[in-house]
C-alpha cells in the first residue's frame, strides 16, 4: 500500500514538483541564511582564533568581548606568572588608533603589541617573511587584506609645503607595500611585512608591532595591559587554571573557547542582526509550509476517490492515513536533502571576505525541525479529509 501511496504521489509530476519545491525553498532559506550567520559572527572572536598558542586569556573583571579590553595595571602579569600550573605568561596590547596615511588621510586602524623577548601573539601566517622582522626599528606588520583596500598608497607622493594644503584624495591609488610608512599618534611606522589573518566583525586594518613600541605610539594612560595571555603547563587543565587565576588574583581568566562563546553572544545580545536573521528564517518556514500544505492538500483532494476506493476494499483509516504520511515525508526529504545541498553548493562556491558561510551540524538539525513541521502540518491537513472520506463515496 505504501508503493501505491509513492506512485499515486509521483504519477502527478506537476503537485510533486511543487511540493518538493516548498520544502527545498524552506530549507535553503533557513539553512543558507544561518550559515551565512555563523560565519559572520565566527569573525567577532578571530582576534582569539588569531592567536591559538595561548591557552587562557586573563582581561579585567568587566570586559565583556575581545574587542574591547579594559586596561590593567602593568602588576597583573606578575601576579599571574606566579601562579601554579602556568607554563608562561606573556602581555598583549590592543588599541584602536589614527593612522595618517602619506596622501594626508586617516584610517583607523587595529594595533596589537606582542611580547617583546618571545613574539608570542604575533601572526603564523606571514608572507614571504616571519615575526622576526619585528625586532627591527619601527617596523610592523599589516593585514595583506587592508594592504589592498583600506591602506592603499597614493602614487604619486603628496609634496609637503608650508602652510595650508588642500587635500585631494581622487588621486590613482596603489596597494601598501614593505617599506612604505604611516603615522599613528605622530609616530613612525614601517610595513615590514605582511600576514594572512582572519577576517574580523567589524572591517578594521591590523597593525602588529612589539608591546613596547605599542605602548609607546598608544597615548599616555597610567594603564595599558589589554591582555595577559597564558599557557597551561604540560598535562594541565586550562578551564581548572582559569578558575584557580580568577580565585586568586580577582581578575577575569576564561580559555580561549569560553572568550570566543563570550564575545560570540555579546554580539548576538546587543546587535540586530539576530533579529533580521530570524525574519528571513520565519519566511522560509512560512513558504514551505503554504506552498508545501497547500499543494499536497490540493493532491489528495484530487485522489478522493481513489482513497474512497481503497477503504471500500477494507482499508482502515490508520492505513491511508500511513499512505498520506507516506507521501509528505518522501516530498519533505527530498526537498530537505536538495535545499541542503543547493545551499551548500552556493556557500562554497561563493565563500568570500564579503560572503561569509558556515554550515554547522546545529544548522541541518534546525533545518530538518523546520522541514519537520512543515511536514506535519501538511500531512494533517490532507489527512482530516481522508479520514472523514465515506467509502460510498465511490458509488456517487
Amino acid at each position: 500500500m505504501l508503493r501505491i501511496a509513492v506512485r499515486m504521489l509521483l504519477g502527478d509530476p506537476t503537485k510533486w514538483m511543487g511540493v518538493v519545491f516548498g520544502v527545498l525553498v524552506c530549507t535553503f532559506l533557513i539553512t543558507h541564511m544561518l550559515s551565512m550567520f555563523h560565519g559572520m559572527m565566527e569573525r567577532s572572536y578571530a582576534l582569539v582564533t588569531d592567536i591559538p598558542q595561548a591557552d587562557v586569556w586573563v582581561m579585567d573583571a568587566a570586559v565583556q568581548y575581545a574587542d574591547e579590553p579594559i586596561a590593567m595595571p602593568e602588576t597583573a602579569l606578575d601576579r599571574v606568572r606566579g601562579i601554579e600550573g602556568v607554563a608562561w605568561a606573556v602581555p598583549l596590547h590592543t588599541a584602536t588608533l589614527r593612522a595618517r596615511l602619506s596622501s594626508g588621510a586617516f584610517q583607523p586602524v587595529l594595533l596589537i603589541g606582542v611580547d617583546d623577548a618571545t613574539l608570542l601573539g604575533a601572526p603564523e601566517h606571514i608572507i614571504d617573511n616571519s615575526a622576526w622582522v619585528l625586532r627591527r626599528h619601527e617596523m610592523a606588520i599589516v593585514d595583506h587584506t587592508s594592504a589592498g583596500t583600506l591602506l592603499r598608497m597614493p602614487i604619486a607622493p603628496r609634496e609637503e609645503r608650508p602652510g595650508f594644503q588642500e587635500l585631494d584624495l581622487s588621486g590613482p591609488t596603489r596597494p601598501l607595500r614593505v617599506g612604505d610608512e604611516l603615522q599613528i599618534n605622530d609616530h613612525r611606522v614601517v610595513v615590514g611585512a605582511f600576514a594572512d589573518l582572519g577576517t574580523r566583525f567589524l572591517s578594521k586594518p591590523i597593525v602588529y608591532t612589539t608591546y613596547s613600541r605599542a605602548v609607546a605610539i598608544h597615548p599616555k594612560e597610567r594603564n595599558l595591559l589589554s591582555f595577559v595571555l597564558v599557557k597551561a603547563a604540560a598535562g594541565g587543565d586550562a578551564a581548572g587554571l582559569a578558575r584557580r587565576i580568577t580565585r586568586l588574583t580577582g581578575l577575569r581568566a576564561r580559555t580561549a573557547g569560553e572568550f570566543c562563546d563570550d564575545t560570540y553572544w555579546y554580539y548576538v545580545e546587543t546587535t540586530g542582526v539576530v533579529k533580521r536573521i530570524a525574519m528571513i528564517v520565519g519566511i522560509g518556514v512560512v513558504t514551505g509550509v503554504a506552498v508545501s500544505a497547500l499543494l499536497l492538500y490540493l493532491f489528495t483532494n484530487e485522489n478522493l476517490r481513489y482513497y474512497a476506493v481503497l477503504k471500500a476494499l477494507g482499508a482502515s483509516n490508520w492505513l491511508v492515513l500511513l499512505m498520506v504520511t507516506t507521501q509528505a515525508a518522501l516530498a519533505g526529504s527530498t526537498g530537505y536533502g536538495l535545499g541542503i545541498g543547493l545551499s551548500s553548493a552556493i556557500g562554497t562556491i561563493a565563500k568570500s571576505d564579503a560572503m561569509p558561510y558556515r554550515l554547522m551540524a546545529s544548522t541541518m538539525v534546525f533545518a530538518a525541525c523546520a522541514v519537520l513541521l512543515v511536514g506535519v502540518v501538511s500531512a494533517t491537513l490532507s489527512a482530516r479529509k481522508v479520514v472523514k472520506l465515506e467509502p460510498a463515496m465511490v458509488f456517487k
